[in-house]
């Protein structure tokens, strides 16, 4: 593009404009000038005067002679009217719009429909504007679709007021505006949409989600919906355009203007219920139950109820909603056979479970036992949730020793070894701290992936059945697959024992402070390299001993799986106090300080270590002994 032309287009220069439309350079006229001057990305002077909000450069441009410029796409397939709708300048689209007809008409007298200027022709009124207004790009977008995404409220009007059929329209990714609005959260937008629109939206979204599913999962209504209004009085409009008053206004309206939302699911087989369960929006939860009771009952691909969700996301206000409406939902187990109150001891929801403990309705669910055969006690034993099962060791209604598939009672699990136990149940998730917490400010694609991994994956049972999907699936593994994580572990403890062995040796042959002429070590009068000799001695002869047990353990049905953190321990231990004692020999006297320092931080190291391993041990120890206690207590009451 010629820079001056691209200069004034930009600035708004309309003398410039002028005078290269009234010249002839070498016979070639204003016009067949102007359609050739494009950018790199084939945007014409009408792209870059929109760009720029040049209005009155815009107006010079007549549509009689220059129509083809009004519909040329770039190489993105945006036009002006794309452009104009992107930046939000109201002006530049309604000229686009009134001059459309005009624009239309020459275009197709003049140009070549297959050089991809202008649109195939049709009759009547879709030549002219409607046509202009439907033009998508690459991804589909049309006008309407750019300027929702912007947040542009007066241009979304004035779209909507010229073809309201534009709020049907869906781009490639499946993407209404009114789904657009409401995830990007510009309720008044979307409240225009429903509430002026002659006809009734399209409320489709990406991934089977729709505009009710969006809004359901939003929190904080009220707050978010004035912030909206009050920069949307900056761009001229007022309060009272706005129809939604209320915190929860924009789902009455979408419940109100299209009631069979309330029971369509997204690729999960979630429902708006479910999202706003998830979140804990009691206000909208009581507005979807009001309209449509019967939602609660539907289950998403893993079986899951809202009632199921809000009690692992830990919402008893929720709860009493549903159950309220529909006191059977209670009874409503997922495809691993687990009841609302597995899911809230996976959630390690103990408010609800308190809650469920004490509601009478509920009372069935204490001891039921799920498809593995573990009721909520097991559970709890076996993902550590401590606070859960004091609370339910505490109820006499709880039968303590009760039996899973694997035979084992609650007490067992908390009897197994600590490495047998973490290598049979992998406990290391945390679903809270990666879902709940973070996803309040991501995309909802992403929230469904979330959800997907870490509420309920899918995992295969047995090679005839492809998956079982359940709440517990993130967690839990069977046991008859724990063998190859069981020696890698072992190879680990092995590598660490190696290492240590390793250094000792080669610490005990390179004397701190060197050797005499006889061979004998030049330091070997002082206590602290005495010291050094015994430690590092110490620390040789544990990760040596180590190895050893590892070599049994190997090839003898022997059990010593217990001895070999311990003696790591011990040996780490050791090699840190001969550490601080070679320093302490090595250093002169006037610098000895720089060894005491030494000498007590690597104490202090190891007394932290060692008493954080026997408090655990202990706390423990009290553990089992008090689920020893309840079980033969709860075998003499029954």
């Amino acid at each position: 593009m010629d820079p001056f032309l691209y200069e004034a287009a930009t600035s708004g220069d309309v003398g410039f404009l002028r005078d290269k439309i009234n010249s002839k350079n070498g016979g070639v006229s204003s016009i067949d000038l102007l359609l050739h001057q494009k950018t790199p990305k084939d945007n014409n002077i009408l792209h870059i005067s929109a760009e720029s909000k040049q209005i009155d450069f815009f107006k010079n441009v007549d549509p009689d002679r220059y129509g083809q410029l009004f519909w040329a796409p770039n190489k993105k397939g945006n036009t002006p009217l794309h452009v104009a709708s992107r930046v939000g300048c109201v002006e530049i689209v309604n000229l686009l719009i009134q001059n459309a007809t005009t624009a239309s008409a020459l275009s197709l007298e003049g140009a070549d429909e297959e050089s991809g200027l202008v649109p195939p022709a049709d009759k009547g009124d879709l030549i002219g504007r409607q046509q202009l207004l439907r033009m998508t790009n690459l991804q589909k977008d049309t006008a309407m679709h750019v300027a929702v995404r912007s947040g542009h409220h007066q241009v979304v009007l004035l779209l909507m007021e010229s073809d309201p059929q534009l709020c049907c329209f869906t781009n490639s990714a499946n993407e209404s505006p009114l789904f657009l609005a409401t995830l990007h959260w510009f309720p008044p937008i979307a409240c225009s949409i429903l509430n002026q629109c002659p006809i009734s939206p399209s409320f489709q979204g990406t991934n089977g989600l729709t505009s009710l599913h969006v809004a359901a999962a939003r929190t904080g209504f009220g707050d978010q919906l004035m912030d909206k209004v009050q920069v949307d009085q900056h761009q001229g409009l007022k309060a009272s355009e706005i129809s939604v008053t209320d915190p929860h206004g924009l789902v009455k309206i979408m419940v109100s203007k299209n009631p069979g939302m309330m029971k369509e699911v997204d690729t999960l087989g979630w429902t708006p219920l479910h999202y706003a369960a998830l979140w804990g929006n009691s206000g909208t939860v009581s507005i979807l139950l009001q309209a449509d009771s019967s939602a609660s009952y539907i289950l998403d691909k893993s079986g899951l109820s809202a009632l199921h969700v809000a009690a692992y996301a830990g919402h008893t206000s929720i709860m009493e909603e549903v159950i309220r409406c529909r006191p059977d939902t209670c009874d409503l187990l997922n495809h691993k056979g687990q009841t609302v109150l597995h899911a809230a001891v996976l959630g390690g929801q103990t408010s609800v479970v308190e809650y469920i403990l004490k509601t009478p309705k509920f009372a069935g669910l204490i001891d039921e036992a799920d498809a593995d055969g573990n009721t909520p006690l097991h559970l709890s034993a076996i993902y550590k949730e401590d606070g859960l099962r004091e609370i339910l060791t505490n109820d006499p209604r709880v039968n303590k020793s009760a039996l899973n598939d694997k035979l084992y009672t609650a007490f067992d699990i908390l009897l197994q070894d600590h490495d047998n136990f973490t290598q049979v149940f992998d406990t290391s998730i945390d679903p809270r701290s990666e879902l709940i917490g973070p996803v309040k400010s991501i995309g909802m694609p992403f929230l469904q992936e979330q959800i997907l991994h870490h509420i309920i994956e899918l995992e295969p049972t047995d090679k005839e059945r492809s998956s079982e999907p359940a709440i517990a699936d993130k967690k839990e593994k069977p046991l008859e697959d724990t063998d190859e994580e069981l020696w890698k572990k072992f190879d680990t403890n092995l590598l660490i024992a190696t290492l240590i062995a390793t250094v000792t040796f080669t610490a005990a042959f390179t004397m701190p402070g060197g050797l005499k002429d006889d061979g004998t070590p030049v330091l070997q009068d002082k206590a602290s390299f005495q010291v050094f000799l015994l430690f590092d001695s110490l620390s040789f002869i544990l990760s040596i001993f180590v190895v050893l047990v590892h070599l049994i353990t190997a090839n003898l049905a022997i059990n010593l799986q217990g001895v070999r953190p311990i003696l790591i321990h011990y040996s780490v231990v050791g090699m840190n106090i001969a550490f601080a004692s070679a320093l302490f020999a090595m250093l002169p006297k006037g610098t000895r300080w720089l060894g005491i320092l030494a000498c007590v931080t690597c104490g202090f190291i190891c007394l932290v270590a060692t008493l954080m391993y026997y408090l655990q041990k202990r706390r423990r120890e009290k553990i089992i002994k008090w689920m020893s206690y309840m079980t033969r207590t709860s075998a003499r009451t029954r």
